[in-house]
């Protein structure tokens, strides 16, 4: 059954991401700055936040995965399983990030070419290219191609991280501490360490933003909430959530963990809120639900060639203007679309 709760939030985190970055990097976004400037500054600056709602919902379905793994005490979790899972999870991660960089080099070129600009000038390295591929180009300090792949390898260091942790408690079961724990508990227990560990210090540090430890507290929140579901004790870790937080923003303000925060209660309550919400839910908000990572993935490079496309054809006036902004989110959640339909999930 589907969880409404995840279903709206992962569409209206995609929106609002789409439209922040239609608000940075497009000239057609000056309409809106003339017309809502209210509007067009909390798009630019305070939408980027809504990055960890997909953070955290990355821990509640990566946790909901690996909960059978965690319970199954007997046969536990072998390095080959654990080396499948992250592999399994890679290729679901790449298959439609691969098409969007192939989008990004080609209409990034094309963008080039209408704005005059050398095209040796535009072009990427290979090395660039190999790095972005394989999902180390923030590791190495390559440019990125693409708005938000950024994401996708700090998702999969995460997934790896917690498959990993998985495998470690199983192991630790055969060691002195398996006495007074189970994997399921010394689990719980390491990654409630972590994500405490990554909201009070890790995630103060921007230096470390490349690695998925800069995210854990997110990512960590998501698993706790999990668990507070499966095991029904929602006050108690929605107490614990609400003090870990007001410690780590009485530590280092940070806007984005109230997002992070209000997200993980909301995936607490879920079950709660699913009556209001189920209706809410219809086709059009579970299909947006669906393809939010596609459409996150190609709608930088649609508006990258759209863009050149205004500049080329020389648009200026307000409705032309808006005209091009609305075609091109239309554009982007199309392509989304194809791309969740015939790449994503090859139907």
């Amino acid at each position: 059954m589907r969880n409404p709760t995840v279903d709206i939030l992962k569409a209206l985190a995609s929106q609002l991401i789409v439209l922040h970055h239609l608000m940075l990097y497009t000239p057609m976004s000056n309409t809106v700055a003339e017309l809502w400037p209210a509007l067009h500054g909390l798009l630019s600056n305070e939408a980027r936040y809504v990055v960890q709602i997909f953070l955290v919902i990355g821990g509640y379905l990566a946790a909901k995965s690996l909960t059978r793994l965690l319970k199954d005490e007997a046969g536990g979790l072998g390095p080959k399983t654990a080396i499948t899972l992250v592999a399994q999870r890679y290729w679901r991660l790449v298959k439609p990030y691969w098409v969007a960089i192939a989008a990004a080099l080609v209409l990034g070129a094309s963008a080039a070419w209408l704005a005059g600009s050398p095209m040796d000038a535009e072009r990427p390295s290979l090395w660039q290219v190999l790095a972005h591929l394989v999902l180390l180009h923030d590791i190495v300090g390559v440019q990125a191609l693409s708005a938000g792949v950024w994401y996708v390898a700090i998702d999969l260091q995460l997934f790896a991280g917690a498959v990993f942790l998985v495998w470690a408690c199983h192991r630790l079961a055969d060691s002195p501490i398996g006495q007074w724990w189970t994997p399921h508990t010394t689990w719980v227990v390491a990654a409630s360490s972590i994500t405490v560990l990554s909201l009070l210090w890790w995630n103060t540090r921007p230096e470390l933003d490349e690695w998925a430890v800069y995210f854990a507290g997110s990512y960590g929140l998501g698993v706790l909430a999990h668990w507070a579901v499966a095991h029904h004790r929602r006050v108690s870790v929605a107490t614990a959530i609400a003090l870990v937080l007001a410690a780590a923003l009485w530590f280092q303000w940070r806007e984005r963990l109230l997002i992070t925060g209000i997200t993980a209660i909301l995936m607490i309550y879920s079950d709660a809120l699913a009556p209001v919400l189920r209706a809410l839910n219809g086709r059009l908000m579970q299909a947006m639900a669906d393809m939010s990572y596609c459409v996150f993935l190609i709608h930088y490079p649609v508006l990258m060639f759209t863009s050149a496309v205004v500049l080329w054809m020389g648009l200026e006036n307000t409705a032309a203007m808006g005209l091009a902004l609305l075609a091109t989110w239309a554009l982007s959640m199309g392509v989304g679309w194809v791309m969740h339909r015939w790449i994503e999930v090859q139907r």
